[in-house]
């Protein structure tokens, strides 16, 4: 009896570990935010969007974070896009992610580095420029895009405690 109680035992401990271990633990997001678009240290550049962000983000235990479903930028039209998932790499840079855009050609281009805090509670998107489908996404700049944000002061101070 006690041999059939401990395998038992073992075997539900087994299950709960491969749960752990296998289960992706989504989480359905939907939210949009305001937010500015600015170059660091220009004040005067400071532009007002706003932030859409549509998928699950699937936050397993032990593996990377993966978000799938599509991130739009009121200033940029990309509508006929798909958006590649977002693979968030907590080794490289507290947590980085890349943005890719694609069409079912074989076209594509990188928008930028993205940084999330939690579960998309405050983003910050460092844009590729020149931004958009006809110029790849050639290089990273310092134009940033930093939400919740209503103004410059309030994204350069989220900006900084994001990366």
């Amino acid at each position: 009896m006690k041999k059939k109680v401990l395998i038992f035992i073992i075997l539900i401990l087994i299950t709960g570990v491969l749960f752990c271990i296998l289960y992706s633990f989504p989480k359905v997001i939907d939210i949009t935010y305001p937010a500015v678009e600015f170059r660091t240290g220009k004040a005067s550049s400071a532009q007002k969007t706003t932030l859409h962000i549509k998928g699950t983000l699937h936050r397993p235990l032990f593996r990377k974070q993966v978000f799938h479903g599509l991130i739009r930028i009121e200033k940029y039209d990309y509508s006929k896009y798909q958006m590649s998932d977002i693979e968030f790499h907590p080794e490289i840079s507290n947590g980085w992610g890349n943005m890719v855009y694609y069409d079912w050609k074989p076209s594509g281009f990188a928008f930028g580095s993205i940084w999330k805090t939690g579960d998309f509670d405050s983003v910050k998107i460092l844009v590729n420029e020149p931004a958009g489908p006809d110029f790849g996404g050639s290089s990273t700049s310092d134009l940033q895009i930093i939400a919740p944000a209503h103004d410059y002061k309030s994204a350069a101070n989220l900006s900084n405690s994001i990366f």
